[in-house]
């Protein structure tokens, strides 16, 4: 049972003043905290209340309850400390009409406290306080309109490239003269640079995000609160570098100098909830600040990354390697004759050297009738692989024009034929999104003539709807791949850049394996004559599989 004092007894006042940062487009003078303050504290001294405390919620808003300072009163108020609660109008106590109602019409009366809003003329111990509901629904319209306007604001702005967030991406800092304008943070910047780096040559999220925390360096979280000195919460007091971090830092377009906002949004303007919104609701404005990733390399990250899915998605990978270090073909190794990953194996010998090989991991997983193993030693893979680079980058500089227009023929022509196999699966996807649509409003039929019942109706309706997700986003990614395959010339031109650098090599390390090569296929070794042989076929980024001869 809370004690709470008799209001024919001594008052004991709590003074509750709240300003948010909507309220301030009003008339900022007669709704400052310090207005609210002087205004209630001489309310009191004029009756000879006593002041238990004031409570002071600045730059909340009304249309929630979850005030730091107003749930202190709330405890004070059951703890028996209160019997009397003023606030300068009911606006201040809330904009949430039914939630202020709840608190005037019943926590109020239930704890022994009167409520008084000052400039309102409510007293709880009066009966002519029928207007009060209407004021509150009036306080929430009001709160309504200027989050709607205040939305429209940040849209237009958002729409005009300026930076609307209140915390900058990692890697940019406001501009002291601008803080809608985003500048490089050189600090920072630099780190964006070096896991773009690393991710590019090869290295994966996970083993950057190791390196990242091995060498000190601060995660963005604990970096921005460091520079800026506010205080982190639990939920955002992040201090160790990881994989998933890493991924949102290669895929956000700021790098290459592009705003995209409105990834999330408010759900209720009474909540202040933020829900993620859909890839067609994002505001993207190109060329806004300055970059720090080449769009070329961000090009190269993206094609990583969705290589990356839809290898995972495509492949269960059992890994049969207990050594640290990504190994060379990693993630780029396959069967040619099922199209499954090959898993790397290392091998400690005790009378000879360790031995690493690859194996199908088809067969690792599910034995023979799978698949077979089309083992291949990594040294003699990688020995072969090296000297076809070294031929190709001798050919370049021996004869870069001539070589250059032979390669722009032949990757035209693999484009076109990547192009117009994917453009196959695109029109096979879209007939199916056609024919899911189509089923639906049959399906809606059938269930407004009562043929279908409701349950079965909402279950078929799921489905429908999370496949019809599922193929638009394929149907994205795949006239991306379409435009990307026939970007010919800067791709042939890149190739020729970077296997020119071979020229001078003694070994294949991960780095130039991974800026090379797609893809390197393995057939099973084959006996033919009292020979062993076994094929492999290369495929090369931007340029696919090459046959100069």
């Amino acid at each position: 049972m809370n004690k709470v004092r008799s209001i024919t007894a001594t008052i004991y006042a709590a003074i509750y003043l709240r300003l948010s940062r909507d309220d301030q487009n009003g008339n900022t003078e007669s709704m400052s905290i310090q207005n609210q303050r002087d205004m209630l504290i001489s309310y009191c001294d004029e009756r000879g209340w006593k002041i238990y405390d004031i409570y002071v919620d600045d730059g909340f808003t009304g249309t929630n309850f979850d005030r730091p300072d107003f749930q202190r009163m709330i405890s004070d108020i059951k703890a028996g400390n209160i019997n009397v609660v003023l606030t300068k109008d009911l606006s201040r106590l809330g904009r949430n009409y039914i939630l202020t109602g709840q608190y005037t019409d019943f926590f109020f009366p239930e704890h022994g406290v009167r409520y008084l809003a000052v400039n309102d003329s409510y007293d709880s111990d009066k009966e002519d306080n029928d207007i009060a509901p209407f004021r509150n629904v009036l306080n929430e319209m009001f709160a309504r309109d200027i989050s709607r306007k205040v939305r429209s604001v940040r849209v237009t702005s958002a729409k005009q490239g300026k930076f609307m967030g209140s915390k900058p991406p990692y890697g940019y800092m406001k501009s002291s003269e601008n803080k809608h304008q985003l500048i490089v943070d050189a600090p920072a910047a630099e780190v964006v640079r070096r896991l773009f780096r690393e991710y590019l040559s090869g290295d994966s999220a996970r083993n950057i995000a190791a390196k990242l925390n091995a060498d000190g360096i601060d995660t963005p979280a604990t970096y921005y609160f460091k520079q800026t000195g506010k205080r982190a919460t639990q939920t955002n007091n992040c201090q160790r570098w990881g994989s998933s971090t890493i991924m949102q830092l290669l895929r956000n377009q700021v790098y290459i100098g592009h705003m995209v906002q409105g990834k999330r949004k408010v759900s209720s303007f009474k909540t202040k909830k933020r829900v993620f919104t859909g890839k067609d609701d994002w505001i993207t404005v190109q060329n806004t600040h300055e970059p720090i990733i080449e769009n070329a390399d961000w090009e190269d990250a993206q094609r990583r990354l969705t290589k990356a899915k839809n290898f995972a998605s495509n492949h269960t990978i059992k890994k049969s390697n207990s050594i640290d270090e990504v190994n060379l073909f990693s993630g780029i190794i396959r069967c040619a004759d099922c199209g499954a990953a090959m898993v790397f194996n290392h091998r400690e010998r005790k009378r000879k050297a360790a031995k690493s090989y690859y194996r199908c991991s088809r067969y690792v997983n599910n034995g023979s009738n799978a698949c077979t193993a089309h083992s291949i030693e990594t040294q003699a893979l990688a020995s072969v692989i090296l000297q076809e680079i070294q031929n190709y980058a001798r050919t370049v500089t021996q004869g870069e024009t001539e070589l250059f227009s032979k390669l722009l023929a032949l990757s035209g022509e693999n484009a076109e034929n990547e192009a117009k196999m994917t453009e196959k699966t695109l029109h096979a996807t879209e007939s199916r999104i056609s024919f899911i649509e189509t089923a639906g409003k049959q399906l809606f039929e059938e269930k407004v003539n009562g043929n279908v019942p409701d349950a079965m109706f909402k279950k078929m309706m799921a489905e429908y709807q999370l496949e019809i997700e599922q193929l638009t986003e394929k149907v994205s990614e795949l006239r991306k791949q379409i435009q990307d395959t026939r970007n010919s010339k800067a791709d042939v031109q890149r190739w020729m850049n970077l296997v020119k650098e071979c020229s001078t090599i003694k070994k294949l390390d991960r780095a130039t394996a991974y800026q090379l090569i797609d893809c390197v296929s393995v057939k099973e070794q084959s006996d033919g004559y009292g020979v062993r042989t076994q094929k492999i076929s290369v495929k090369y980024n931007y340029i696919g599989n090459l046959c100069l001869n």
